[in-house]
């Protein structure tokens, strides 16, 4: 038998991975491909292949490689990247993806989060304006090395109302979906050190930002600290935040890695060269992935709604750090 509608169902799957729960899949081939609801449904399956016209606007519009879906073994893994860079996938594009990632599996009333944390989660700095502001102006000028930044020193009118409001969705997003998060000693670390950088460098217009910034810092991780006692992301009595459950790693995580639970739909996000993204719902890798993140929280400690003790213990150090770093400055 031919391979031909296997490849068709592939492609077609990984289409419906892309659309929101709430989406009648078959209602959106029929209105993008302008066919009837019938002919859709003959498509999805495998009665009627697709024409080159049909697989070229399907393509292009989801982002789906047919290079890696034709060539696929045992041994490929199609993956969708994510480039960030001055132009085309800029910064801001970055943060909509985001959004949109989050958007989609908040769509879903049965999701889950799964979060291996090298650095504190992106969506964490939000809500803290100049905090936010540093942390985007750093990935700007000091990764992606914007053009317009490199002249410029640090100060929270550098970075654009608009990327500000798409932060503040972004948290408001992610604080409703149900989380696992794995964090080591090291997390706090990164943000730390690229404060102290910017300080030892003289890269602040005003040096009384960096003391801002830790004190928001501190405030930041005595949230996240409330969230693991209660179990859950609210901050306010009374509002609704999704189930948080937060553990404890003794080994260094060595990436930030991300894996969304959607129904019986699963979606692994890797990160390289600190901002790229690697993403796929081939059903091998992510059983893979989920595998492994099984055994890695089996291997961690929990340390959220109970042990109180290692809880206190590691948001401890997590602050004694944040105290180190304002020492820092009167040295």
């Amino acid at each position: 038998m031919s391979e031909t509608p296997n490849i068709q169902a592939s492609f077609l799957g990984q289409i419906r991975l892309k659309l929101p729960a709430n989406i009648a899949f078959a209602e959106e081939l029929a209105d993008l491909l302008n066919i009837s609801r019938d002919s859709a449904y003959r498509r999805i399956r495998g009665e009627t292949l697709l024409s080159i016209e049909e697989v070229t606007l399907l393509s292009n519009k989801f982002g789906i490689s047919l290079d890696a879906l034709l060539a696929q073994t045992s041994e490929t893994v199609m993956f969708h990247v994510r480039q960030v860079s001055t132009t085309g996938f800029t910064f801001e594009k970055y943060l909509e993806s985001i959004k949109g990632n989050l958007e989609t599996i908040n769509s879903f009333p049965d999701k889950e989060l799964v979060y291996c944390a090298k650095d504190i989660p992106i969506f964490y700095y939000f809500p803290y304006p100049e905090l936010a502001a540093f942390k985007m102006f750093f990935w700007m000028k000091t990764v992606l090395r914007y053009p317009e930044l490199e002249n410029k020193k640090f100060s929270s009118s550098h970075v654009s109302g608009v990327l500000k409001g798409i932060g503040d969705k972004i948290w408001s997003l992610y604080s409703k979906i149900p989380s696992t998060e794995i964090w080591s000693d090291e997390t706090i670390i990164v943000v730390i050190k690229q404060l102290q950088f910017y300080l030892e460098c003289g890269l602040f217009e005003d040096s009384k930002s960096y003391k801002v910034i830790l004190g928001q810092l501190n405030d930041m991780i005595g949230n996240i600290r409330h969230f693991a006692e209660v179990g859950s992301k609210s901050t306010k009595p009374g509002e609704q935040g999704g189930a948080f459950s937060l553990y404890k790693n003794e080994i260094l995580i060595a990436d930030n890695s991300i894996f969304f639970k959607m129904s019986d739909k699963r979606v692994a996000f890797l990160t390289y060269n600190t901002f790229n993204i690697l993403s796929t719902s081939d059903p091998s890798f992510c059983r893979s992935t989920e595998d492994h993140l099984a055994n890695l929280i089996n291997k961690s400690s929990l340390i959220s709604s109970s042990a109180e003790k290692e809880r206190s213990k590691f948001f401890n150090r997590m602050e004694k750090e944040i105290r180190l770093a304002e020492e820092h400055l009167e040295e």
